[in-house]
């Protein structure tokens, strides 16, 4: 079979609590298609000798309810392997609302320090399109 992606050496973790394998793991077309054993080639290879390699993790607290609106790449919970989040799990969210709210309430929010974003971006869906509604 010819891969798109072929991780090969790497100890593999299953996510089902089995003990790791040393093994290889084959992707095409963004599935995985091998665990295991993959023979064949592939159009890249990554060693992974010597790391593990897992299943995407999900955060299951986040404080990504803002942010997910502004940043594409949602770091740092992405860059640690999290590939699935719940958001709101602290009553906080952001949703459309009247246009005087919506000033009051990100002023409010930044002025309570628990938040990194600009006020632009709290008043805005992340493309410049506010949020708020007349």
């Amino acid at each position: 079979m010819q891969y798109d992606l072929k991780i090969t050496g790497g100890t593999l973790i299953d996510g089902t609590g089995a003990p790791g394998y040393l093994g290889d793991l084959g992707i095409k077309d963004g599935r995985i298609v091998a665990v295991g054993e993959a023979p064949g080639e592939a159009k890249e290879t990554l060693d992974a000798t010597g790391t593990i390699v897992t299943p995407g993790f999900t955060d299951i607290h986040t404080h990504l309810d803002g942010q997910v609106s502004w940043d594409e790449e949602m770091a740092p919970s992405s860059l640690s392997g999290v590939t699935t989040v719940v958001m709101g799990s602290c009553g906080v969210g952001f949703g459309r609302c009247a246009l005087n709210t919506t000033r009051s309430l990100s002023r409010s929010w930044k002025a309570s320090k628990t938040s990194q974003a600009p006020l632009s971006a709290l008043a805005s869906n992340g493309t410049g399109s506010p949020l708020a509604t007349t």
